[in-house]
């Protein structure tokens, strides 16, 4: 039986014997991490070796080009080949896309969302609840290209109205100023954008202590933003996100997306360090502390779902795989640059991150945000510990 995210409740928390696993992890030492067998890395060749397959449905080189060229058409000429689409029979739904975003747009993705997005006043901060943001001074144009070594982003489509909170002096004190300085203190950027940043989000601003997102009109969703990703996938409009900031040492516990009013798959993009990702079907006995959320999803036996094209059909069946008994959870180690798509039975599985790799930055981002011309140069290396994630959702239908 299908379950409905409406069914489900956004305060439950998965069971003793999970938490337990993911507290296991998340204290795991990294060179230990490194050797242990229950790490699922698709990356792995053959794929029969880590036990996930390829749909028959990969994402069209063509549809890359679009999206691509949806941020900057000097962006279309990377998308080469098609992008192939793994599942994993414990989880189906969950479609996972190695390497789907190249680094130079990695790397223009990052600037509109770190430049241009996080110093927009109508999307809120974690840092909101306790803090004045000093926006900086309002520009009347977007920021020239980066030229961050050893790519460039293009100008951006959709200018902020202010300027970079990479333009604010990192250690000038009192930067951030406490709504109530009896309870917090004041802190300069370099603190906040270094460890206490933990998400911004974008269009529909979710209630975190509600759980809900809020009846009024949210801001618009940055729309090359829009554009790109349902020029990937298509079947979900981009109508909210989170983009969360992690360091090593940071984590996410075990949770469920269950708020947003309609089951459209949940789009997550990974740049920086790497990460392990825990998911766990909702259904199995161990996952949840109570059994509102006992019922699985049809299509959970093996069938992955499909990939659909730019136009939102279906691009043909997908191969079988057999049921696996024995897994309870996947433990993906996610790199810069891959794609998952939570859709069907996935799409309301609990999920979280026990560990950020250390050192594991990809070059061509370790520097980022500073430019080749000085500009940012105060910040060189911002990006070498930090894991950022963007995690895109539709609302309503």
């Amino acid at each position: 039986m299908a379950v409905s995210l409406a069914e489900l409740d956004a305060h439950e928390q998965p069971s003793d014997a999970m938490r337990a696993e993911w507290k296991a992890f998340s204290k795991q030492e990294p060179e230990a991490l490194a050797r242990d067998p229950r790490i699922d890395d698709p990356r792995l060749l053959p794929l029969e070796r880590s036990g996930f397959q390829a749909t028959a449905a990969p994402i069209k080189r063509e549809q890359l080009e679009r999206a691509f060229s949806d941020l900057d058409p000097e962006l279309a000429s990377l998308a080469r080949e098609d992008a192939p689409v793994l599942f994993h029979p414990l989880l189906p739904g969950l479609l996972i896309v190695p390497s789907l975003v190249p680094p130079p747009v990695q790397v223009a993705l990052l600037d509109r969302m770190l430049h241009r997005d996080l110093s927009n006043p109508a999307h809120q901060t974690n840092m909101h609840l306790h803090y004045t943001l000093p926006y900086p001074a309002p520009v009347s144009s977007s920021p020239p290209p980066s030229s961050s070594a050893p790519f460039s982003s293009p100008p951006s489509s959709s200018p902020s109205p202010h300027a970079s909170f990479f333009s604010l002096p990192p250690d000038q004190p009192s930067t951030f100023t406490p709504l109530d300085p009896t309870i917090h203190k004041p802190l300069s950027a370099r603190q906040v954008l270094q460890r206490r940043l933990h998400w911004v989000t974008l269009g529909g601003q979710y209630d975190w202590t509600n759980r809900v997102y809020p009846a009024a009109p949210p801001p618009a969703f940055p729309p090359d933003l829009a554009a790109f990703l349902e020029g990937l996938f298509p079947q979900t409009r981009a109508q909210a996100a989170i983009v969360n900031f992690y360091s090593p040492g940071d984590t996410m516990m075990m949770h469920r997306d269950v708020s947003e009013e309609t089951d459209r798959g949940l789009v997550s993009l990974s740049f920086g360090c790497d990460c392990l990702f825990m998911i766990a079907p909702s259904g199995t006995s161990a996952s949840s502390s109570s059994s509102s959320s006992s019922a699985r999803a049809e299509g959970e036996q093996g069938a992955p779902a499909e990939m659909p094209d730019g136009d939102g059909h279906d691009q043909g069946a997908v191969r079988q795989g057999d049921k696996d008994e024995e897994k309870k959870y996947l433990l993906l180690r996610l790199r810069s640059g891959d794609a998952i798509y939570m859709t069907k039975e996935s799409r309301y599985a609990w999920h979280g991150v026990p560990k950020v790799l250390r050192g594991t930055c990809p070059d061509y981002l370790e520097n980022w945000p500073a430019e080749a011309d000085g500009k940012y140069a105060e910040w060189e290396g911002w990006m070498k510990n930090k894991r950022i994630n963007l995690n895109v959702r539709q609302m309503r239908d």
